[in-house]
Formats: C-alpha cells, structure tokens, sequence
C-alpha cells in the first residue's frame, strides 16, 4: 500500500516532526483530505526552529486553523511502537491513529569518519567540529563545508556555497605559504531565511527583511525553486535541457 493510500484510508493520521518536511505533510493532507483527524508531534518548543518565532507562530495560527492539533515539546519513540499499532506512546500521552508518518531528522551519514583520522573532531551528532575559518577542530589544514560540519545554520546549497568561497582563500593562502595563524578569511553565520509550503496554494516565507504568508511567496519560489538564479551565478545556461536516449 502507498503512502497516498494509506492516508486515504485512514480515519486519523499522527505525524512526528515539527520541521519543513512534517509542517508540509500535514499541510498537505489537512488541504486534499479536511475530514481526516491530524495530529502532529514535535519534540521542540515551537515548529521551524530554523526559523524565527514569528514564521513559527504564523506556521502554527495555519495549522491550527486546518484543524491540526499541533502537541509541542513532546517525543515518541519509534522502538515503543509495535506493529501494526494504532497507539503511540508520546512522552505525555497515548495518541491514537490509524497511519503515522515520522519526519525527524536523520543523524548525518557520517559514521565512516569515525574510522580516520577525523573521529576525534565529530560532535553528538556526528558532524564535524569546525571553527570560524571552516578549519575542523585539531586539524590545520583540513577544511569542511555544508551538512557535514556543526554550523548553526540551515543546510542550503547556497549556504555551502559561501562556506566554499572562505575555504577557497584560506586554502589559497596555505598553498602561497601563509601560516595557519595568519588565514584571514573568516564565515559568518547568515541570517535564517527560507520557505515553507502549506498545502497546496500557501506558503510562509522568511526573508532577512520580514515574513510572509499567502500564495504572492509561494508564486514567487515555485516558478522554478531559483534554479535558474543558481545557473546563471555558476554561469551556466538557465534553459532547461532535455535529453533524448
């Protein structure tokens, strides 16, 4: 049985994860199927934390609005939940449901590193300790970028192509001859931003300058997921190319 089946099955529907993939499901069912009962847990205490408060609370008011019941600051464990089960045990409370999708985070695929020399510079998490210069912790010429190093930060490509241009210089100055002491090329942390859809014509929207809701943002982001922004800073041809066997 598919997901879709399963979901049109289903009487009630329990999600685990507050972040952009569950805030997006239950959205999504609560637009296509208004009479299924939604529930969705999350271990946090607002949804989006990648975000600011006030996307969260713009997030919550649509949800709510759809009839989600949105339960906060609470976990479920995979382990406790037997087979076939309609009862999930959260850490306050029994939630009955007929389907449950789980929308957490995975822990970084990273446990090859834990076999080289890189496993002392690792956090909880498995992501790799780096400082202001993208160094990895105990290393002085060994750099990281992207979703693999512990940055407070979103994981956009964007975001990793930033890190890239720091690396690039301090590797520059360590090929030129400069001591480690003297890299002078430092990353700072961006300011949160992104986009959330909600349903199927609604999308919440954070910018360095404000939040928005409504489908005026999601018009903007969906014409082609900024594709073709991306393209043209790689200096690439934006048009799409198809290909034929």
């Amino acid at each position: 049985m598919t997901d879709y089946e399963k979901i049109k099955a289903a009487q009630s529907v329990l999600i685990v994860g507050g972040g952009p993939t569950g805030v997006q499901l239950a959205g999504e069912i609560a637009v296509d199927f208004p009479e299924k009962k939604i529930t969705l847990v999350h271990k946090g205490e607002r949804l989006l934390g990648f975000l600011g408060p006030k996307t969260s609370k713009k997030t919550l008011d649509w949800l709510t609005s759809k009839h989600i019941e949105v339960k906060l600051e609470q976990t479920v464990n995979l382990e406790d939940v037997a087979d076939g089960s309609r009862l999930f045990k959260t850490s306050a409370e029994i939630i009955q449901a007929d389907c449950c999708f789980w929308c957490i985070r995975k822990p970084s695929a990273s446990l090859w590193l834990k076999d080289t020399i890189l496993r002392n510079s690792m956090d909880a998490n498995g992501c790799l300790i780096v400082d202001e210069k993208l160094r990895v912790r105990g290393h002085k010429n060994v750099f990281a970028i992207g979703g693999i190093t512990n940055i407070k930060e979103m994981k956009h490509g964007y975001l990793a192509k930033k890190q890239a241009s720091v690396v690039m210089k301090n590797v520059g100055w360590l090929l030129g001859g400069c001591k480690e002491s003297e890299l002078v090329s430092t990353y700072k942390l961006s300011a949160a931003k992104g986009t959330v859809t909600l349903g199927s014509d609604s999308v919440v929207a954070q910018s360095t300058l404000n939040t928005m809701m409504g489908r005026i943002p999601g018009l903007i982001t969906s014409k082609d997921l900024f594709v073709g922004k991306t393209r043209n800073e790689l200096d690439v041809d934006s048009h799409v190319v198809h290909y034929q066997e």
